[in-house]
């Protein structure tokens, strides 16, 4: 997240959402235990709401509090054609593209990662100390994954799942190219 949205676009979305959803400010009330008038200055960008009573109206309005902050206003659908792929630098003989830029409020992060089968070093994801887990589905090629002490074989068709707790290192077998999709819970760090 690169920053938040003033007060006024905070009110814009929120009062956009409840119309959306065909919700009158009393029910938005009743489901979130504020007032419709303290409700009413919030989506006029009169107020500001505290992060309590900002959770309490996302969940009134089925949908997760950072949307309603997020500089960029995404959609509950991501979609990008795969020439639109980000890439991201990875370290030599490694190509990354993450496959979408998120919905709101997510915690799921897909990437198509490609590794040349001549690079020895591979590619570290992710820090270890981070909560959270990973899927690798091997779409061709040959994968070698050190995940903590295991060290698994993948061939395409072939997935794997982790937690981050262990370290994890990828590589292509020597002279084996391979394409993966990387579903993690947390970013790829960009070099």
């Amino acid at each position: 997240m690169t920053g938040i949205v003033g007060i006024e676009e905070l009110g814009r979305r929120i009062r956009k959402l409840r119309i959306e959803r065909r919700m009158t400010l009393k029910q938005v009330e009743q489901a979130a235990g504020l007032s419709a008038t303290h409700l009413s200055e919030v989506e006029r960008g009169r107020t500001s709401p505290t992060i309590g009573a900002l959770v309490r109206i996302a969940r009134a309005l089925a949908k997760e509090a950072s949307y309603f902050i997020e500089a960029e206003e995404r959609s509950d659908i991501a979609h990008v054609p795969r020439e639109d792929a980000r890439v991201l630098s990875g370290p030599g003989g490694t190509r990354i593209e993450a496959l979408t830029p998120g919905v709101p409020g997510s915690g799921l992060f897909a990437y198509r990662v490609m590794l040349d089968g001549a690079a020895t070093d591979g590619l570290a994801p992710v820090s270890q100390d981070l909560p959270g887990e990973a899927i690798y589905f091997v779409c061709s090629g040959t994968l070698i994954s050190e995940l903590g002490d295991t060290r698994v074989s993948l061939s395409e068709g072939d997935a794997v799942q982790s937690s981050f707790l262990a370290r994890h290192r990828l590589r292509a077998a020597p002279g084996s190219p391979v394409e993966l999709i990387a579903l993690l819970t947390q970013p790829i760090d960009e070099r």
